[in-house]
C-alpha cells in the first residue's frame, strides 16, 4: 500500500508578509485597565530601575532622561532633572535605578548598651553611637552602588580623572597595607 502526498516545494509556496509593526506594545484599551489596578509592590523600584542618560538641554545644562528618551526624538520631552554641571547629572543617572530597592541597612529606634544598632535584614551588623538616619541613608546609597556596576560607572565618571588618580594610588597602596 503506497500513500500519495501532495508534492509541494519551497519555490511554489509564496513567502509570508511580515506583518506591519504596531506603533506600541500595548494597545490602549489594555493599558487602560491596567491604570484601573493597583501598582504591585515592584513598581516603585521599576520606575527608576531603568537605564538612564545624560545629554544636553536644549535650554542650556546637562539634561537626566530615561533611556529612549532624547530631545532629538521629541521635542515634547521632560527631562527628569536638570544639572548646570555635567558631573552632577552623571551623580543622578548613578542613583536614580537605585531608588526604589529594598534598602539593605536599617537604624533600630531604641539603643542596647552598644548605640543604635545597625539592622541587615533584622540581624545586628554595627552600632550607631548617635540616632543618624543620615548616616544609614548615606550607607544605603554605597551599599546599592557597590552593587549595581553601571550605576557605579556613572559614579566614576562624575568623579573625574583626578579623583580617579587619587582612587588608583589609594588602591594601590591598601593592597600592601589594608588597614591604611
Amino acid at each position: 500500500m503506497s500513500a500519495s502526498r501532495k508534492s509541494t516545494t519551497r519555490s511554489s509556496r509564496r513567502p509570508p508578509q511580515p506583518p506591519s509593526l504596531p506603533q506600541h506594545v500595548f494597545t490602549p484599551e489594555y493599558l487602560a485597565h491596567l491604570a484601573e489596578r493597583d501598582e504591585p509592590v515592584t513598581a516603585a523600584e521599576a520606575e527608576y530601575a531603568i537605564p538612564w542618560h545624560v545629554e544636553p538641554h536644549p535650554k542650556g545644562g546637562w539634561a537626566v532622561l530615561r533611556l529612549g528618551e532624547s530631545f532629538e526624538k521629541s521635542t515634547r520631552t521632560i527631562p527628569t532633572a536638570v544639572f548646570t554641571r555635567k558631573e552632577d547629572a552623571l551623580l543622578a543617572c548613578a542613583i536614580l535605578p537605585l531608588l526604589g530597592k529594598r534598602l539593605r541597612f536599617r537604624l533600630a529606634t531604641e539603643p542596647d548598651e552598644h548605640g543604635y544598632p545597625i539592622l541587615d535584614d533584622g540581624e545586628i551588623v554595627g552600632h550607631s553611637d548617635l540616632f543618624f538616619e543620615d548616616f544609614i541613608a548615606a550607607l544605603n546609597v554605597a551599599a546599592a552602588l557597590a552593587a549595581a556596576p553601571r550605576e557605579l560607572a556613572f559614579f566614576l565618571d562624575a568623579i573625574g580623572g583626578l579623583a580617579l588618580e587619587h582612587v588608583d594610588r589609594i588602591a594601590v597602596a591598601r593592597l600592601t597595607d589594608p588597614e591604611g
